[in-house]
C-alpha cells in the first residue's frame, strides 16, 4: 500500500494543478511521484501518475502554442531546438518504458532528433491495435497472437522491438525467433543486434533495463545467430533459426516464440504439401522449443486458409489458449481509404490511398487479397462463407418439428472426420441443432453417433454407403437399437462428383439452413470444428478435408429428394412392418 507521505504529496500536486493551473513544475512533481510509487511497489498508481503527467504535457503545449506535442517535437527536430516540456514528456516515458509497450517503442528512439525519421513516431497511431495486442502478451494476458498487415509497413521491425523489450525485462530468459529462409533470420539477428551495437541506442536501452547488459565481449554469435544478455547462458537471450533449418536442440524458449513470414509467396501457398510441411514444422519443431506457458506470436501474410497462421489459430481453439488476431488491410473494406498512410521526413507521404488503389490495378486479384488485404487467396472461393449463413439461438417454441433427420459421412481414411449433422425440420427451415464431427477411430465414433441419434430422437438417418459406410451404419443402428432408440436408416451410394454435389446443395443450404450462433457453442467443440470445416470449404484447389460440407450436402439431398420419394425400408423396431 502506498505510504501516507506519498498520498499526501499527490493530493497536494492535484490541488495545486486545480487551483493554479498546469506548469512544468507540477508536471515534474507528478513524474517524481510516479517514481516513488514504483519504489513502493505501486505500479498501477505510478502509471496513472505518469499518464496524467503526459496528458498535462499535451495540454500545456496546446495552451501555449495552439498546436500539439507531436507538432512541437517535429518543429524542434527540423529547427534543432529542444523544449523543456518535451523533455518532461520523455522523462515520463522513461518511467513507463519497462511496463508499457507503447512507451518503450517511443522512448527507445528519442535520440533521433527528427521524429519523422524514427520508426515508431510516424506509425504509432496506425500500429495502435498491434501495440495493444503486444501489451496483452507482455502482461501475460494472451497465450497466442497472430498479426497480419501489408508488406513494408513495419511488421518485422515492430516484432523485433517487442522481442528486445521482453529480453531486456528478463535477460536470463530465452526468446526463439524463426522465419522463412536464412536471409530473413539473418535480418532478425541483425535487427536485434543493432540495439546493442549502437552506443547511443544501447545506453538508452540500459536506462530502461539496467540488467539488460551484454553478457561479455563474446555476447553475440553470427554463426549461431544468437545474442546473450546479462551473462552467458546455455540458452541465449535471443536465438534465430530458419524454419527449414535445424531447430531441434538449438535452444528453448521461456519468454517468447516469435514466428515471422513462414510462407514465401503465392507459389508456395498453393502447394498444399508444402503448407502441411510448414504447419508440422511449426507445431512439432518450433513449438517443441517452448516451455509450458511461453507465449507465441506469429506474424505474416495470410496467404492461405491452410497456412501456419490458420493452423495455429485452430490449435489455439482446440487447446483453449487465450488468443487474438490483429489483421489490418491496406484499404479499409468499407471506405476504400488507406489504413497505413504516414508522413515521413520532408513531409513525404507514403502508403497513401492513391498508391494502394494503383497497386490494386497492377497486381493479380489473389495477390491483392492476400498481400494487401490479409484475405487468404481461397477466401473469395469459399462455398459457404460465414457471413452468408443463417444463425439461430433457440428452436421454434410451442411447435413440434415436422421431422428430425441426420446424415452421416463416416471417415473413409484415418485423417477424415466422421461427420453427422442433425437437423430439426420446420417447414422449409432446417435447424442444424447438433453434430458429430470427430476424426477418432470408429470404436469412438460409432457410439458417438448412436448416442446423438438417441439424444435427439432422430427418426431417419442416411449413411453414405461408399467404402465401409454401410458396415459403419449397420453397427451404429445396432447400438441405437440396444440403447432403446427408434430410428430408421437409409443408405446412399454417391456416384456424382463431391464438388458438384455441394454446389447443387449450396443455394438451399444458405437460404434454408440455420446454424447456432457462434457464442452458443464452445471454441474447439465438435460443433465449432464442423462450422470451421464448412466455412473454409473452397471451390478451387485440392481440399484436404471436406467432411462437413459433404455430409451437409448428403443431408440436403436426402431432404429434398429422398424424403419426397420414400422407398420401403425395413424398420428394425417394428415386427416385420414397412415404412
Amino acid at each position: 500500500m502506498a505510504s501516507d507521505r506519498l498520498l499526501k504529496a499527490i493530493k497536494e500536486y492535484k490541488d495545486y494543478a486545480n487551483n493554479h493551473g498546469i506548469d512544468e513544475s507540477v508536471i515534474n512533481a507528478f513524474i517524481e511521484a510516479g517514481k516513488v510509487a514504483l519504489q513502493e511497489q505501486e505500479k498501477e498508481m505510478a502509471l496513472d501518475l505518469t499518464k496524467r503527467a503526459k496528458d498535462m504535457c499535451r495540454e500545456l503545449v496546446t495552451q501555449q502554442t495552439g498546436g500539439t506535442l507531436d507538432e512541437l517535437q517535429i518543429y524542434g527536430g527540423e529547427h534543432q531546438e529542444k523544449y523543456n516540456i518535451v523533455e518532461l514528456y520523455f522523462k515520463a516515458l522513461q518511467v513507463e518504458a519497462p511496463y508499457l509497450v507503447d512507451s518503450f517503442f517511443e522512448y527507445i528512439e528519442i535520440d533521433e532528433n527528427e521524429p519523422l525519421k524514427r520508426f515508431y513516431f510516424p506509425r504509432k497511431r496506425i500500429l495502435r491495435p498491434v501495440i495493444e495486442a503486444y501489451q496483452e502478451v507482455y502482461d501475460g494476458k494472451l497465450d497466442f497472437l497472430s498479426v497480419s498487415q501489408p508488406k513494408r509497413t513495419g511488421k518485422t521491425t515492430s516484432g523485433l522491438k517487442f522481442c528486445e523489450m521482453l529480453g531486456g525485462r528478463t535477460p536470463s530468459g530465452s526468446i526463439f525467433a524463426t522465419g522463412k529462409g536464412e536471409g530473413l533470420v539473418k535480418r532478425f539477428y541483425g535487427g536485434l543486434l543493432d540495439m546493442f551495437e549502437d552506443d547511443m541506442q544501447y545506453a538508452r536501452f540500459l536506462s530502461v533495463f539496467p540488467k539488460g547488459k551484454k553478457a561479455n565481449s563474446t555476447y553475440k554469435s553470427a554463426e549461431n545467430l544468437s545474442i546473450d544478455l546479462w551473462r552467458k547462458n546455455v540458452f541465449p537471450t535471443f536465438t534465430c533459426r530458419p524454419i527449414d533449418g535445424a531447430i531441434v536442440g538449438c535452444t528453448e524458449a521461456n519468454l517468447l516464440v516469435y514466428i515471422d513470414d513462414c510462407v514465401k509467396n503465392h507459389e508456395e501457398a498453393r502447394n498444399r504439401d508444402r503448407l502441411e510441411f510448414l504447419c508440422e514444422k511449426v507445431t512439432d519443431d518450433v513449438l517443441g522449443r517452448r516451455i509450458e506457458g511461453t507465449p507465441i506470436i506469429i506474424q505474416g501474410t495470410k496467404y492461405s486458409l491452410y497456412d501456419p497462421i490458420t493452423a495455429l489459430q485452430e490449435k489455439a481453439d482446440l487447446l483453449g489458449w487465450r488468443w487474438k488476431e490483429v489483421a489490418i488491410p491496406a484499404l479499409d473494406p468499407v471506405t476504400d481509404e488507406s489504413n497505413w498512410e504516414i508522413t515521413l521526413s520532408g513531409n513525404r507521404k507514403v502508403f497513401t490511398t492513391d498508391y494502394y488503389r494503383k497497386e490494386r490495378m497492377l497486381v493479380t486479384e489473389e495477390t491483392w487479397a492476400a498481400e494487401f488485404q490479409q484475405e487468404p487467396f481461397e477466401a473469395k472461393g469459399r462455398m459457404f462463407p460465414k457471413d452468408k449463413l443463417n444463425r439461430y439461438r433457440e428452436l421454434p417454441v410451442d411447435v413440434e418439428p415436422d421431422a428430425i433427420m441426420a446424415a452421416c459421412d463416416s471417415a473413409d481414411r484415418g485423417e477424415d472426420y466422421c461427420s453427422m449433422p442433425i437437423g430439426y425440420v420446420y417447414g422449409d427451415k432446417i435447424f442444424i441443432h447438433d453434430v458429430v464431427f470427430d476424426n477418432s477411430g470408429t470404436e469412438f465414433t460409432k457410439p458417438e453417433c448412436a448416442k446423438k441419434l438417441i439424444q435427439n430422437n432422430v427418426k431417419t438417418v442416411v449413411f453414405e454407403s461408399n467404402a465401409a459406410g454401410r458396415y459403419f451404419g449397420k453397427d451404429v443402428m445396432e447400438l441405437v437399437k440396444n440403447g432403446g432408440g427408434r430410428c430408421s436408416d437409409r443408405y446412399k451410394y454417391n456416384r456424382t462428383n463431391k464438388i458438384t454435389r455441394m454446389e447443387n446443395a449450396r443455394d438451399n443450404i444458405i437460404r434454408d439452413y440455420y446454424f447456432l450462433e457462434e457464442d452458443m457453442y464452445d471454441r474447439g467443440s465438435q460443433y465449432d470444428l464442423f462450422m470451421k470445416n464448412l466455412t473454409t470449404m473452397t471451390r478451387s484447389g485440392k481440399v484436404k478435408h471436406d467432411d462437413a460440407p459433404d455430409s451437409l450436402a448428403l443431408f440436403e439431398n436426402e431432404m429434398r429428394n429422398g424424403a419426397s420419394t420414400v422407398q420401403a425400408i425395413n424398420n428394425p423396431f417394428r415386427s416385420g412392418g414397412w415404412l
